[in-house]
């Protein structure tokens, strides 16, 4: 097996002629901008009326599973997966891609929808305490500062991971942004000794932990701010782990999804080994569909055996009535069909399965989601039962999608060092990394 090739990082971007991907991504991009035209022109007329409870159902979905990508690769890193390897640069463009949504899409939440979504504590009842906690510029800050410093570390995290990848051939290919980013990249790297050559491997290695951590620092606040706060007086110590894991199950399956849809533009397919890769990220899911099964429970068990109004309250709503049905989709989505699809290992090892149990999983943390907030605002909600609902969702699916596909085309999708490195231990003679 021979060493992955210098020039192999100029051309794991877009294939040229990929006709696919230009068509998704001019779709995607023309859909994305109809909708935001929609949204400026509704924020400009009537912002009372948009439906605040479902965005903040797809903001919270969107936000937590792009989130998880670049903790994905910290936490894979840290347990040396690899197996890993071949989806870290798509897991990091699912990050930095929903970059600009994060931010601006919590700013248009605060500024427009705090009135509708936070009603019972920004105007309280005569007498009632509320906690200091809950006060809008806090609110604000804490959230948009959690979310800036998170995505301040995974940016420099990306960009050390792509240092000991450099040369003056890549450094001087593509647009001028990108030039100048490689160009500074290249200088860091210097002279390419051993010795800083693993210097700057350790580097990456080592901030790790603090990706992982300035994750789950905002994680934590969205939890709270735009899901447990939104109905009055309920409180779960478990409830931040409990939304965090959804992100975790459902963040793995689209990263699956994702390198899947990249795989029919790019050259990454050739790190894909489905004996090997599928079946690990099978055995992944597997371990975050008991983990989300416990966290569950967890929150589930106590709230229950308590009995009190604010909280078991909160969970018969989604179980009982009008929500039943969602409530127990949801069940099986995430418990019922991976736990038993992912026990027969040929389904671990068969590309359209997963695909397919990659895309229940996704749907079944939505679900999830919707039950979190829906509930809190609404007795008898009907999905999609208005047109700002549908141009919402389409909105959030088509500018996630878009900002995705270009990132994949502004930067390499391989780890070249990171895959040559593991082509040199002991599992050399696999297939499953592909060199040729």
């Amino acid at each position: 097996m021979s060493a992955v090739p210098e020039s192999f990082f100029v051309s794991t971007g877009v294939k040229s002629g990929a006709g696919g991907y230009k068509s998704l991504l001019t779709i995607s991009g023309l859909l994305f901008l109809l909708c935001v035209v929609a949204l400026i022109y509704a924020l400009a007329t009537n912002p009372e009326e948009l439906p605040w409870p479902y965005i903040v159902v797809n903001y919270t979905y969107f936000l937590g599973l792009t989130q998880f990508g670049v903790a994905f690769v910290a936490i894979m890193r840290i347990c040396n997966a690899r197996w890993a390897r071949p989806f870290y640069r798509v897991a990091e463009a699912l990050t930095l891609s929903f970059f600009p949504i994060a931010i601006l899409g919590f700013l248009c939440i605060y500024f427009f929808g705090r009135d509708v979504l936070f009603d019972y504590w920004l105007n309280p009842k005569e007498g009632e305490h509320i906690s200091g906690w809950l006060n809008s510029p806090f609110l604000l800050w804490r959230n948009v500062i959690a979310l800036l410093l998170f995505y301040a570390v995974a940016v420099v995290y990306v960009l050390a991971g792509l240092i000991p990848d450099m040369t003056e051939e890549n450094a001087s290919e593509g647009p001028k942004w990108r030039q100048a980013i490689y160009k500074n990249l290249l200088s860091r790297k210097s002279k390419k000794s051993e010795e800083q050559m693993r210097w700057h491997k350790r580097n990456v290695y080592f901030y790790s932990s603090y990706v992982i951590l300035a994750c789950a620092l905002a994680l934590t606040f969205i939890s709270w701010d735009l899901g447990m706060t939104l109905v009055s007086h309920y409180h779960s110590t478990v409830f931040p782990m409990y939304f965090m894991m959804g992100c975790m199950f459902a963040g793995s399956a689209l990263i699956f999804l994702m390198f899947r849809l990249v795989v029919g533009f790019s050259e990454v397919d050739r790190f894909f080994d489905t004996h090997y890769q599928g079946k690990s990220v099978g055995i992944l899911l597997t371990g975050f569909a008991l983990l989300w099964l416990y966290f569950f429970w967890a929150q589930f068990f106590v709230s229950w055996y308590g009995n009190l109004p604010y909280e078991y309250g909160v969970i018969s709503k989604q179980m009982y009535g009008h929500y039943a049905p969602m409530f127990w989709l949801q069940i099986l989505c995430l418990i019922g069909i991976p736990i038993g699809s992912l026990i027969f290992a040929k389904v671990k090892r068969t590309i359209w399965p997963m695909i397919l149990l990659s895309l229940f999983i996704c749907a079944g943390v939505w679900l999830n989601r919707y039950l979190i907030v829906m509930p809190a605002y609404y007795d008898d909600h009907q999905l999609l039962g208005s047109i700002a609902e549908f141009v919402a969702s389409i909105g959030f699916l088509s500018g996630f999608l878009f900002l995705f596909l270009w990132t994949v085309n502004a930067f390499p999708m391989a780890s070249t060092w990171e895959l040559e490195d593991a082509s040199k231990g002991p599992d050399a003679d696999s297939p499953r990394f592909g060199f040729d």
